[in-house]
């Protein structure tokens, strides 16, 4: 009996064993996609700071030129990614958004094409309307483009590896020598405010030769500005070209321009401040009053004075109970007010093309120097400007003495009342 029930026993536990193997194998087996996902993964993580190196890269490249570098990124990750997959993109790798991009971009080159043969007077406009495309690119690039990178590189794992397959950081055990960049890279909190801080230096940078190129009024050096963006842009995609092989020069590339950048700070700060509120003003063709005169004029420092820099935004104020006008300004708009005076015994009123000037000279026979670039809202108050600051002449600058000698040459010759008519002047006897 004793042996009926171990043969009973044995049969039933040899059947349960025949029954549960199927399963149990195919549950460990490992399915070929997950075999797949962890290969990659592991190619991945046998080169320290690929993260780093490939979220750096995105990040500093889309600041040199944000709305090519969304689009261009979301383009190449969406045909990168199985089609299955594609809805768990980010919002920057769908088509409508890319898309909508590129053909803004396509229309901005169409625009430096054929505004190579036009004139000035129709290209700067344009000019000026890209740089503030620039801006809301940026804006967009900083509150919804970075943080989702950073984000990347806190799970040290790569946006498309993460859209590829939605699973969480697979823990992968990474070298001795890169524990510490692995503990930041883990600290979400720490890595989105400094990848924003790294954008926000780039952009600055990036940004002054858009102001620049909106400012000058030659071609060529147009053309030399934009060749230097696109040279940058094409440094940091070689660059990241290698990051599979080594992140080191991607690294270098890319730390070395956040550098430039913060070195270049202030200057690009004062710049791309110059360059926004001179463009408003010209685009939307602001006027202001005299009434507006009691707070002071508004503008920006034609030189560096009393070791303030050049460019510098401020008022010009008369304050009570001082004897002369004081530069009234914040530095990085933010800081305490400081002053700085400005004799009017000295200053002088330039009319120009596009803005008032305020100039300081110390007789007639001494060239003026331009003291301070007034917004061009102050056009056609320049008599009322000065009398309220006490400016010793409001004279014509020498481009404005130009266009009005160019203008009366051509009303004179275009003039039908003087077709046929000699100049009495010239006559002889």
């Amino acid at each position: 009996m004793n042996a009926r029930f171990l043969k009973s026993v044995c049969l039933t536990f040899t059947l349960g064993l025949l029954t549960l193997a199927p399963a149990m194998a195919q549950e460990t087996a490992p399915s070929p996609a997950k075999e797949a996902l962890a290969k990659k993964l592991q190619a991945d993580m046998i080169v320290p700071g690929v993260a780093l190196a490939e979220g750096v890269s995105e990040i500093t490249g889309v600041a040199i030129s944000p709305l090519l570098g969304m689009s261009a990124i979301g383009a190449w990750k969406y045909y990168e990614t199985q089609p299955a997959l594609r809805h768990r993109l980010p919002w920057y790798c769908h088509p409508y958004a890319w898309g909508t991009g590129l053909a803004l971009i396509g229309l901005c080159f169409l625009k430096d094409f054929l505004g190579a043969a036009a004139p000035a007077l129709v290209k700067k406009p344009l000019d000026f309307a890209e740089l503030f495309e620039d801006k809301a690119s940026a804006l967009v690039a900083s509150t919804a483009f970075v943080p989702l990178v950073a984000l990347a590189m806190a799970q040290v794992q790569r946006i498309p590896t993460q859209a590829l397959e939605g699973l969480p950081a697979p823990g992968l055990a990474m070298l001795p020598m890169t524990a510490g960049l692995e503990a930041v890279l883990h600290t979400p909190w720490l890595t989105v405010p400094l990848s924003i801080f790294a954008f926000a230096a780039v952009w600055l940078s990036s940004h002054a030769l858009n102001v620049l190129i909106a400012l000058s009024p030659f071609g060529i050096v147009d053309a030399g500005l934009k060749l230097t963006k696109l040279g940058l842009l094409t440094l940091v995609t070689g660059s990241a070209a290698l990051i599979p092989v080594t992140p080191i020069p991607a690294l270098l590339v890319c730390f070395t321009l956040i550098l430039i950048g913060l070195l270049l700070a202030g200057w690009s700060f004062r710049l791309t401040l110059f360059g926004t509120l001179m463009g408003r003003d010209f685009l939307l063709n602001k006027r202001a009053q005299k009434a507006d005169l009691d707070r002071g004029v508004r503008g920006f420092l034609a030189r560096r004075t009393g070791g303030v820099p050049v460019r510098t935004l401020g008022w010009l104020r008369l304050e009570e109970g001082a004897p002369t006008a004081h530069f009234v300004y914040r530095p990085w708009l933010l800081l305490p007010e400081k002053k700085v005076p400005v004799s009017s015994q000295e200053m002088i009123l330039c009319r120009g093309l596009l803005h008032p000037t305020v100039a300081q000279r110390g007789d007639a026979t001494t060239r003026p120097r331009h003291a301070l670039i007034l917004l061009p809202r102050y056009r056609r108050l320049e008599e009322a400007i000065a009398q309220r600051f006490g400016c010793q002449e409001v004279m014509d600058s020498t481009l404005m003495r130009g266009f009005k000698a160019m203008r009366h040459w051509l009303t004179t010759m275009l003039s039908p009342s003087t077709w046929g008519k000699a100049d009495p002047a010239r006559l002889p006897g």
